[in-house]
């Protein structure tokens, strides 16, 4: 999530001029960021901080380790093996009792011990059976109680220590990350020119033509504004209206001619390499247009951005096929008409409806209506019209769109 937080608004220190060519990694713009540098001061002292912290969960965590340690490995088998010794010289010290009341009451019996001294000899095995005992319930309790409980203590301690580190470790990864975000706003402060090419301000304009958004140094831009292009003019593209009710014969790949209103004598070739597929409205209009983008396959240096073109595109094509001027056809309503010149006499002429196909600027394929050979006049405009009675169903067909960007 912090890595698409958006930096925010910001103003324009310095730009280069409109025109100023530039290699790859140039600077070209550089914003304000000093906001950022002030964030950064106050994120280190919150960065260093927690990093502190950090050092001082792995120093606790690792004190609990020894101390576990020290207890699971060292004093407590020591402990044990104090009792046991314990243990085993009660119950050496026990039989030794044992032996000496059981020859006490014998030499009683004869005569060689007073009652007096064979009773303090029972009283001697009573204290080492008593101390034998002790010795055997603090075994118990070190094995089954005190021992555990100081383990389960010291594992507790190290637990929480761990946690504590965890928890201090993740929030001085949060503190990290959003020290690097500060940071990256701070480098993307200074704007690069991405590839070679020609400082161009991306200035915006309302549907009226008038600005909206004028790029100069002092402006302080949106969140997500463009700041410049890039164009090369090695690899520069037109962008071409299409009106509606032609954009169905234009298609990606389509070979292109363009005129350059700049370079009358420069003729270019393109090619389509896109059609949006959405339209837009022309203004005070109901007609839509579409735009497409050519791409200029033989530029040269001294195109430069927002010239205009024009753009001449073949659909179709035929070869060896009859046709006529289109000059010299004559239109009633929606039918073509030739003045046709009669062989027999050449001053007369008769109006002959033909059927066309395709067609471009200047001459038109016929279909049918006319043979090979026949004559017709070339500008029949002067002449009176066709009768309105012969209207033969027509084919036409486009053969060039001309459209100006």
């Amino acid at each position: 999530m912090l890595s698409d937080e958006k930096p925010g608004s910001t103003r324009i220190v310095e730009i280069l001029p409109e025109g100023t060519r530039v290699k790859k990694d140039d600077i070209v713009c550089r914003l304000d960021a000093s906001t950022y540098e002030d964030e950064e001061k106050a994120q280190l002292i919150r960065y260093y901080q927690a990093k502190s912290y950090v050092d001082q969960a792995q120093s606790i965590l690792e004190v609990n380790e020894i101390s576990l340690r020290e207890y699971r490995d060292g004093i407590y088998p020591q402990d044990k093996q104090l009792i046991d010794r314990y243990i085993t010289t009660s119950e050496l010290e026990c039989e030794r009792a044992q032996r000496t009341s059981v020859w006490s009451r014998d030499m009683v019996k004869k005569g060689f011990r007073t009652s007096y001294q064979a009773r303090g000899d029972e009283l001697a095995l009573e204290q080492y059976q008593i101390a034998l005992s002790e010795a055997t319930g603090m075994r118990t309790r070190l094995v089954k109680q005190t021992g555990p409980k100081i383990l389960k203590s010291l594992e507790a301690n190290v637990k929480a220590a761990l946690a504590d580190k965890l928890t201090q470790e993740a929030s001085y990864s949060l503190e990290t990350q959003r020290l690097e975000r500060i940071r990256k706003n701070i480098r993307n402060c200074v704007v690069r020119s991405p590839r070679d090419g020609i400082v161009v301000y991306a200035n915006q304009s309302n549907a009226f033509g008038r600005p909206s958004a004028t790029i100069e140094q002092g402006v302080t831009l949106r969140e997500d504004q463009p700041i410049f292009n890039i164009p090369d003019p090695e690899h520069m593209r037109v962008r071409a209206k299409i009106n509606e009710s032609k954009v169905t014969l234009v298609h990606q790949g389509m070979a292109a001619e363009i005129a350059i209103d700049a370079y009358p004598d420069r003729p270019l070739r393109g090619r389509v390499t896109e059609v949006v597929p959405i339209s837009t409205p022309l203004l005070a209009s109901d007609v839509r247009i579409y735009y497409a983008n050519v791409e200029i396959t033989d530029s040269f240096p001294d195109l430069r951005p927002g010239l205009s073109a024009e753009i001449t595109l073949q659909v179709d094509s035929k070869r060896n096929v009859a046709r006529v001027p289109v000059d010299a056809i004559r239109w009633v309503g929606e039918a073509p008409f030739v003045a046709k010149s009669d062989p027999a006499s050449p001053d007369s002429w008769r109006w002959q409806p033909i059927q066309i196909g395709l067609s471009d600027i200047a001459y038109a394929e016929v279909v049918s209506g006319l043979a090979v050979g026949d004559r017709v006049v070339a500008i029949p405009d002067d002449l009176p019209a066709p009768p309105l009675a012969a209207k033969p169903p027509t084919s036409v067909a486009e053969a060039s769109i001309e459209t100006t960007p």
